[in-house]
């Protein structure tokens, strides 16, 4: 029956939205800020794919594009507050991109994003992330949100303060990691475009991180069972696919899986008021004076933080229940970092270095001096061959624990991948001390004595090359000395040879035995010499022979009428003067077409040797 009552239904719950601010900026009013090539392509190529029926199929109202000139600090500024604090609703997933210079305050510390406008070194004019995190991310109702800052890394106090090439870490700072602690679902992955030593970097129109993630979001790093991609999978796949300088540093803890596509995951109220309580900065349905300010007009995130103040904190005696509380509180934490930990570890195991290696992160971000986490990140780093960031990890762990056998052993994996084999030695000598039971140690041990021998075995042929090719022109001169004595004597032997049969007529066989002597020693040297020590004895042979073709011309053009006079006198010098005369021509040209056989039919042999040094 109509009772005539109408009966109100309520409004049905919209579904949890995905929204997204992509923001992209090549060109600078600041020339401090020199022009980048890919940064709007990459902004413009992941709104596009957020949106496309194919891809993230985000709605196309929610994904706002702000490229170029347009993406001026007042706008930026003014989209995060309309998205974060008064479009989005609980249940809702935020993504923030940002492409473009990023860099620290000199005076405060802190890290700024800079938009088209901005000025170097002037906070008023630039997105302080420092503001951002303490006045937007904790209050906005947001389930998760995720910043992906795309970031050329600009001024030298970046590169002072940073650990490695390219670390995002001085960017943020300790105030917002430390408020990434504080409030679950708050994430920052951070990238490097490039710095004052390492230019930015493109393919295909793309930077290379935007390039490898959309790759990521079409394939690799969807899930197959759901069709599903988590910023947990497109990390582990981003972790292995790109280099040192585009590799993402993912800061914050998530409590929930980030959705990037397909559905997001239900949460319960429950968990964001407990989010919020853990924080102890922020209660639920009030709002701190400090954090209205961020609503003015024209109130720059850097100028909110500056004049902002925090609430007064009402503060107690101590309690028992208040220990106890802490005391649980405590050990629940580090059940907490165990499981994490262990989880991490079955990771590992399982070959998932990317997730793996962003749980270690998480658990380092609340606890700096856990030495399984810290243990678990120096092997994930030696894994993928960051010998340097592993290097500085094991420091961390020997100075908390001098005495730890692990720590000890990984640094002379470490020190022998690097090359300094001695070191490592020492290093595993003093694990096995901390602990001679370990058989693992003792294979460590084997290898780099074994890398240490064969090290040291190159280094001694290598020193015994370089001997050899320092002795070389010392025996290439030995040897012309050697040979130009042979030759001397093989002449002076002549010559006695010559005089015998001069002045022993009755005995000319002797003088004639002699001379053989002389010019089998010519040419035995010049042949030998030539074939063992090449160019050297070709030119002590060639450089006796024009001698000895010197005096055999001088005597046909200045003594021919003064010999023919004495054999006229003389008959009995006709013998030894035309003996003399053919032992010249032999001796000058003989030996030289010797001397050229043996040195190309020696060619091939000094070659070999010559490579053999």
């Amino acid at each position: 029956m109509y009772s005539g009552e109408l009966t109100k239904t309520p409004p049905e719950k919209e579904p949890p939205r995905h929204i997204g601010l992509i923001v992209g900026v090549n060109q600078y009013q600041d020339s401090t800020f020199h022009p980048l090539q890919f940064a709007e392509n990459d902004a413009r190529a992941l709104a596009q794919w957020l949106v496309n029926n194919k891809g993230g199929k985000w709605s196309p109202p929610d994904v706002q594009l702000v490229q170029g000139q347009h993406a001026t600090r007042e706008l930026i500024e003014s989209l995060i507050t309309q998205i974060c604090l008064h479009k989005a609703e609980e249940g809702d997933s935020i993504l923030l991109y940002f492409a473009g210079h990023a860099f620290i305050d000199e005076r405060t510390g802190e890290g700024y994003l800079a938009l088209t406008n901005s000025r170097y070194q002037d906070p008023s004019t630039c997105l302080s992330l420092h503001s951002f995190s303490q006045h937007v991310l904790t209050r906005s109702k947001a389930t998760q949100i995720l910043c992906i800052f795309d970031c050329f890394q600009t001024g030298q106090i970046w590169s002072m303060r940073r650990t490695s090439p390219f670390d995002s870490k001085p960017l943020l700072g300790n105030s917002v990691l430390s408020m990434l602690q504080s409030q679950p679902d708050r994430l920052f992955m951070c990238s490097c475009r490039g710095n004052e030593n390492v230019p930015e970097g493109g393919a295909r129109g793309l930077g290379p991180f935007i390039h490898q993630m959309i790759l990521g979001l079409c394939g690799p790093a969807v899930d197959p069972g759901t069709g599903a991609v988590t910023l947990s999978k497109l990390h582990a796949y981003l972790f292995g696919a790109l280099g040192e300088q585009q590799r993402p540093q993912l800061f914050g803890q998530q409590q929930v899986p980030f959705s990037i596509v397909g559905d997001i995951p239900e949460v319960a109220p429950v968990k964001q008021t407990m989010a919020t309580n853990f924080s102890g900065s922020f209660q639920s349905g009030a709002e701190s004076p400090s954090s209205s300010l961020l609503l003015k007009k024209n109130m720059p995130f850097g100028a909110a933080a500056s004049t902002a103040t925090a609430p007064p904190v009402q503060t107690s005696s101590p309690s028992t229940s208040g220990h106890l509380l802490s005391s649980v509180l405590e050990q629940q934490r580090e059940q907490q970092g165990q499981q994490m930990v262990a989880r991490a570890q079955q990771l590992f195991q399982a070959q998932n270095y990317g997730e793996a290696f962003n749980l270690v992160e998480q658990i380092l971000q609340g606890m700096p001096n856990n030495l399984q986490a810290l243990i678990l990140k120096g092997q994930l780093l030696g894994t993928a061959a960051r010998y340097t960031e592993a290097q500085q990890t094991i420091e961390h762990i020997l100075q908390l624990d001098p005495n730890n056998a692990m720590g000890w052993s990984m640094q002379a994996v470490v020190l022998s991948n690097l090359g300094q084999h001695q070191q490592a030695l020492n290093a595993v000598e003093r694990s096995l001390e901390l602990d001679p039971q370990n058989p693992e140690t003792y294979a460590i041990k084997n290898t780099i004595m074994s890398n240490l021998a064969m090290t040291q075995t190159q280094t001694t042929d290598q020193s015994k090359s370089k001997f050899n090719a320092d002795e070389a022109p010392k025996s290439a001169a030995k040897s012309f000395m050697l040979g130009l004595s042979l030759s001397i004597l093989g002449i002076v032997a002549g010559l006695i040879g010559i005089g015998l049969m001069a002045f022993v007529a009755s005995s000319p066989y002797i003088g004639l035995f002699v001379i053989s002597i002389a010019i089998a020693i010519l040419c035995v040297n010049a042949a030998r010499g030539a074939f063992r020590y090449g160019f050297a004895l070709l030119a002590e042979t060639i450089l006796v022979s024009v001698v000895l073709a010197a005096i055999l011309g001088a005597m046909y053009k200045v003594g021919q009428s003064s010999l023919i006079h004495q054999i006229n006198l003389h008959p009995s010098l006709f013998m030894p003067i035309m003996t003399l005369v053919a032992w010249l021509i032999i001796a000058a040209v003989v030996p030289p077409v010797l001397a050229l056989g043996g040195f190309i039919g020696g060619f091939p042999g000094r070659l070999r040797q010559k490579k053999g040094r």
